[in-house]
């Protein structure tokens, strides 16, 4: 963390949570970001920075993610998808200014009710008024309403990145984004937000949204590069509309860089709780034996499991923030990302997700029933983990993509045939070269089945479809592989001479996420010669025998988390757990 300080500003009051409204807690949460804004904003958006200033935004919103994953929501739609649309689509400077300031809280609406995560079949309409030289702005029908964006507190001044089919003379040019006041005093002309009501889980104020006749000004268009001239002729470097719909598309990128390193640091601060609480609370197993609960093996497989999986999802996350939130100079004007690199982008917001997800889930499971409420955090977190399996795009969906492209495609490269000889029992196997051969196996499988329906007249949508199953089997296991790859070179690494015992702890937690991947398919490798057979045996009793070299190395693997203190608030965290729960 570049600023030591950053964490001090989560010790102010407001993020006491006797403090949070219990019928209305999003009030609390936007106190809590105008908290933050006030005091870490400046003329410029942080994004719109250099890398100083892009890592300090990626540490906020970790350490918001931290103390608080409704604040977080809030504050990555606003610094990074708002802000982030406006900068690489070319916004007027008073726009940017207004959400660099914090005058308006930024908002995104994509989605409809009618399509979900159809985010590039929108039907939002905005038809160009060539007299006015302004865009209207209409819902066509129910099912076409923005659902369901967190915007329906009143009174809250709200710009929008509004996505919506743009028609010049008649002719469709594709989904653009346009930026739209939603809240202006009692609300603006046209624009009706209906709130849903309270749910559970991540509670904000989460709204359906429709538009009747707005009138946008031209300067509001995101028009990144496009132009209408004042003769009616439209120009748009990117020459196709399916482009441009792919374009606006895209400015996903800016969630999946901030939502990636949420999702780790909440994954982080779950383990930071769950696991020195187990060095605390005391159990008595069926014989009578009284002991901490991080003695008991099934214990640390939950939760030194869950340190590797929360430190494996940091090391991506960190990895993809300089290109997910990549801004060309002066705006993008139609260039974005390659097209590869997008679903790269999206294969790590996966893999992150699912990482976080599971590293957060063994947490709650290792607290037992105190893991479920909110004070101690850990549901909060799953919260967040599951919102984002179909939020920022559908998990399910781009997993399917990515297998798509790597089975059809010309960017993928198949992994190598195998790892040769089968390891003995004892020696150490090339855990990413088993996986890759898992993986190789996969592909061929799908890839010849693609090609046999092919050659029999089959439909490729229906071939498609009858293999998903398999499809998503191989986009499993690529994720899985390139997950363990991502790691294997830094955590096997040896630290320096005399080095810390934290970074001392990192290749047992490698050997622990390696052998955790494997273990489920033994009898796959087993079968092929790949493992000999006792030492696909000998991996249950594996992880048993890294588990217990890691128990005294608790306090180190706690420390790799970078989770401050001050952040992290609740009855599991502090020492004397059982008057916290009871006072």
């Amino acid at each position: 963390m570049t600023d030591p300080d950053l964490p001090k500003l989560f010790e102010d009051p407001v993020f006491d949570d006797r403090a949070a409204d219990p019928a209305r807690p999003w009030t609390t949460t936007y106190r809590r970001v105008a908290h933050l804004g006030a005091r870490t904003g400046s003329a410029a958006p942080l994004l719109a920075g250099g890398p100083a200033d892009r890592q300090r935004l990626r540490d906020l919103l970790e350490l918001t993610a931290m103390a608080d994953p409704a604040a977080f929501h809030v504050l990555f739609l606003h610094q990074c998808m708002a802000t982030g649309a406006a900068l690489d689509f070319g916004a007027a400077p008073e726009d940017i200014a207004a959400l660099a300031s914090g005058r308006a809280v930024g908002a995104a609406l994509m989605t409809e009710v009618g399509l979900g995560n159809s985010s590039a079949a929108v039907r939002t309409e905005a038809v160009y008024d060539p007299v006015a030289r302004e865009f209207v702005l209409t819902t066509p029908d129910a099912a076409a309403a923005k659902y369901p964006p967190n915007v329906g507190m009143p009174g809250l001044p709200r710009l929008a990145v509004v996505g919506a089919r743009l028609l010049v003379a008649g002719v469709d040019r594709g989904t653009c984004l346009f930026l739209v006041p939603l809240h202006d005093g009692d609300g603006a002309s046209g624009v009706t937000v209906a709130p849903r009501p309270r749910t559970s889980l991540l509670p904000l104020d989460y709204a359906a949204v429709r538009f009747d006749g707005v009138r946008v000004p031209y300067r509001r268009w995101l028009a990144d590069g496009a132009s209408i001239s004042g003769s009616g002729a439209f120009h748009d470097p990117l020459g196709d509309p399916r482009l441009r719909t792919a374009r606006s598309v895209g400015w996903a990128r800016f969630a999946w860089g901030a939502v990636t390193a949420g999702l780790a640091a909440a994954a982080r601060a779950a383990v930071a709780i769950a696991l020195p609480h187990a060095g605390r609370r005391a159990t008595v197993d069926r014989w009578g034996v009284r002991a901490a609960a991080l003695t008991r093996p099934n214990q640390q497989r939950l939760l030194f499991g869950a340190a590797a999986r929360a430190l494996a999802a940091t090391e991506f996350a960190r990895g993809i923030t300089d290109t997910a939130w990549r801004l060309a100079p002066g705006g993008g004007r139609g260039t974005g990302l390659p097209a590869r690199t997008m679903g790269e982008l999206a294969l790590v917001k996966t893999a992150v997700d699912a990482l976080a997800d599971e590293a957060v889930a063994r947490c709650r499971s290792a607290c037992g029933a105190a893991g479920f409420f909110s004070e101690n955090r850990l549901v909060d977190y799953q919260a967040l983990t599951t919102a984002f399996h179909a939020a920022g795009g559908d998990n399910q969906l781009m997993l399917l993509d990515a297998a798509w492209r790597m089975a059809t495609g010309d960017d993928y490269t198949p992994p190598p045939a195998g790892p040769g000889p089968a390891a003995a029992a004892g020696s150490e196997p090339d855990w990413p070269l088993l996986l890759a051969a898992r993986e190789r196996a996969l592909y061929t499988r799908l890839t010849s089945g693609l090609a046999a329906a092919s050659a029999g007249g089959l439909d490729p949508s229906a071939a498609w479809h009858e293999r998903l199953g398999l499809a998503e089997e191989f986009a499993h296991a690529h994720r899985t592989r390139v997950a363990v790859e991502a790691v294997a070179a830094r955590w096997r690494r040896p630290g320096p001479s005399g080095g810390s015992g934290e970074q001392a702890v990192l290749p047992d937690l490698f050997r622990l996420l390696a052998v955790e991947a494997v273990l489920p398919h033994a009898d796959w490798y087993a079968a092929r010669g790949l493992l000999s057979g006792a030492a696909a045996e000998a991996l249950d009793a594996d992880l048993t025998a890294v588990c217990r070299r890691l128990l005294p190395q608790a306090e180190s693997v706690t420390g790799l988390l970078e989770v401050p203190a001050a952040v992290v608030r609740g009855p599991l965290g502090g020492r004397d757990y059982v008057r916290d729960l009871t006072s």
